[in-house]
């Protein structure tokens, strides 16, 4: 199931989350991930499947169903619905997949609310029987489920029955394949549960969690049941001191399996999440969070498809070393899925909701307040050199708000623009994920140039910064490029998926990293510097420096945590240099602002703006607007200013 999306959604393709080695199109991807995110359970039966190259070695033991009551032989033609073997739940059929080609059908009837469960015993007792099987709806037509290769060679597919009928399961080997020697039995069942490890069933609730601690490496099974058809969850307490950084680290796909577990961490009240995971590790997962609150905390795992087949797994629990920017503190929360950050002259914080199509202002004491309405899935944000917001929305539009919070469509000749941002100079820059492409645009947003950025590879340019020199810096997955002179340049490598990334005054760069669940910090060659800066985030999505009420930059770094809703803040006393000015920088001088008065033509719009902005806010530069630049220029410069 899936929220509505856009149209335009529709087209930007189909990925996992940002997978480490970035494919064509997961930046679009990603954005249609966020949209459509949270996470729901796939509907009843649609359990995923993973495929295994074959040879992977066999599972540590066999997963079990309920004792078998009796023994069916097939009995050919059995190859359709129609000539299909009956049998009973508790049944084992045995038979033969030959000549090449055979396929045996086998009919079953089952009740609604069951998970069933039907295994393949060829390989494991022998047999050289590659088998796959699938699971047809009562119609003898609708697939509902397909495996291969579940244990070693062998098949099983467990399975949540939505509604009483006959159902239909096909057994043929890989390949279409043949011969006498080609046996199986099949087991049908419902999923029955072994106890595994330390694991303590039932243990679905923070109050019947099992037992853990620090240090600990427990060990469990996701096994759902028909008392639990949603999914297995398996929840582990443990106590953690305040200032202790955890990791807690799930094998399951590392034992041999086709599964795919995620992991949480929940808070002492056992209902509000603080972090989570999905595939940090290929298919196992992976999280870490700095504790703030001396408390029983709760971690849980789970299967990522809710009911999909048993699977056992081992979760580690481990104190790690905390980095610099730890620990966290939340800013906002309650959030829809925010993305794009940019600082206001005041201090403020603007953030796009990516589900809740709007831009909104978080204050310094943490209230959230719609800023901007109406704007559909806000990526990419940045105030221009007249004050005004600019927006990347997924509609294919920049669209520019006012102080007052209007919204008016600005840039429209973008393919689709992603992340924006705005030199000294005034100019505008965006990222065009349709193409591929760097766009330039004046301050009053007339296109100036594009520059093609195909041959950087990964996903093309994403998010984006003006550098130091006043350069545009890309993300295009784990590489960080900037446009010097007309010419790409690539700035530095890494192994985790970097998004909205900042610089501070010394030209570091703070890197998000969301799959990771960290924030990275790299010096001005692009060397890492702090390779865990912040552990504590759950999945950072992009960065910003803050700024005081003056508007002057601030060594503060806040970010968004697009998952979980929140706006969070690392750890100030971890942040060396206030942050690097971002967005207009005015650099003319007092004879120049002068001569501009005079006719002269050194003064461009933005700057006009700007000195208007300075003075009596009018509309227009005039003479009132030179002496309250002079008037400000002493005062910054002192007596011996001649600026």
């Amino acid at each position: 199931m899936r929220f509505p999306i856009p149209a335009l959604l529709l087209l930007l393709g189909a990925a996992p989350v940002l997978a480490q080695t970035p494919t064509g199109g997961s930046w679009r991807e990603a954005v249609r991930r966020l949209r459509d995110a949270p996470r729901v359970q796939l509907a009843h039966g649609a359990a995923k499947s993973r495929v295994r190259p074959k040879g992977m070695p066999r599972a540590a033991r066999r997963l079990t169903t309920a004792a078998v009551e009796s023994a069916v032989a097939e009995s050919e033609p059995n190859d359709n619905v129609a000539t299909a073997d009956s049998v009973a739940l508790g049944d084992q059929a045995t038979g033969v997949v030959n000549p090449a080609g055979d396929v045996d059908t086998w009919s079953v009837d089952l009740v609604a609310g069951q998970l069933f469960s039907v295994d393949v015993d060829a390989a494991d007792a022998g047999s050289p029987l590659d088998a796959t099987l699938a699971l047809l709806a009562p119609d003898g037509r609708t697939l509902l489920s397909f495996n291969d290769d579940f244990d070693g060679f062998d098949s099983r597919i467990s399975y949540f029955i939505p509604a009483s009928g006959r159902y239909y399961v096909m057994i043929r080997a890989f390949g279409a394949a043949g011969a006498p020697e080609l046996t199986y039995a099949i087991n049908f069942g419902k999923v029955a549960c072994p106890l595994v490890g330390a694991e303590q069933e039932p243990n679905g609730t923070p109050a019947t969690a099992s037992p853990a601690a620090i240090g600990d490496s427990v060990s469990g099974e996701i096994c759902p049941t028909d008392d639990s058809p949603a999914g297995d969850v398996d929840y582990w307490a443990f106590m953690a001191r305040a200032g202790t950084t955890v990791e807690l680290d799930i094998d399951a796909a590392q034992l041999g399996l086709p599964v795919d577990p995620v992991i949480a961490l929940y808070a002492s009240d056992g209902t509000t999440q603080l972090a989570f995971n999905d595939d940090a590790d290929g298919a196992d997962s992976r999280l870490q969070y700095s504790i703030v609150t001396t408390g029983t905390y709760y971690a849980t795992a789970a299967d990522v498809a809710g009911f999909g087949n048993p699977f056992p797994y081992v979760l580690h629990i481990r104190p790690i070393t905390p980095g610099p920017g730890d620990p966290i503190t939340v800013r906002a929360q309650g959030l829809g899925h925010p993305l794009g950050i940019a600082v206001g002259s005041t201090g403020d914080l603007f953030v796009g909701e990516v589900t809740g199509n709007r831009v909104v202002r978080v204050s310094a004491q943490g209230v959230v307040t719609t800023f901007a309405p109406g704007i559909p899935a806000p990526l990419g944000l940045a105030f221009d050199s007249f004050g005004d917001l600019l927006v990347a929305s997924v509609d294919g539009a920049v669209y520019r708000v006012t102080p007052q919070g209007q919204a008016t469509r600005f840039i429209t000749d973008a393919g689709i623009p992603f992340w924006i941002a705005v030199a000294p100079d005034g100019r505008i820059w965006l990222t065009d994920l349709s193409d591929r492409s760097l766009r330039r645009y004046s301050p009053t947003g007339q296109f100036e140039a594009r520059f093609d950025a195909i041959a950087v590879g990964g996903s093309g340019p994403g998010p984006l910064a003006i550098g130091p020199s006043g350069e545009p810096y890309f993300s295009q997955g784990t590489e960080i490029w900037r446009l010097a002179s007309g010419q790409l340049q690539r700035v530095l490598t890494d192994r985790f998926i970097i998004w909205g990334f900042a610089f501070d005054a010394a030209g570091n760069i703070y890197a998000p990293a969301p799959v990771a669940g960290r924030i990275q910090l790299f010096d001005a060659t692009g060397t890492i510097a702090a390779d865990t800066f912040a552990i504590g985030p759950d999945a950072p999505q992009a960065v910003a420096f803050g700024r005081d009420a003056s508007g002057a930059p601030v060594a503060r770094v806040f970010a968004t945590e697009s998952r979980i809703g929140q706006v969070i803040e690392v750890n100030p006393a971890g942040v060396a240099h206030v942050g690097l000015s971002v967005g207009y920088v005015p650099s003319f001088t007092v004879v120049a602002a002068a001569a501009g008065l005079l006719g002269a033509s050194g003064l461009s719009a933005a700057d006009q703006h700007y000195l208007d902005t300075v003075g009596n806010r009018n509309g227009r530069y005039d003479v009132g607007d030179l002496q309250a630049y002079i008037k400000m220029a002493e005062g910054l410069s002192g007596p011996r200013s001649d600026q």
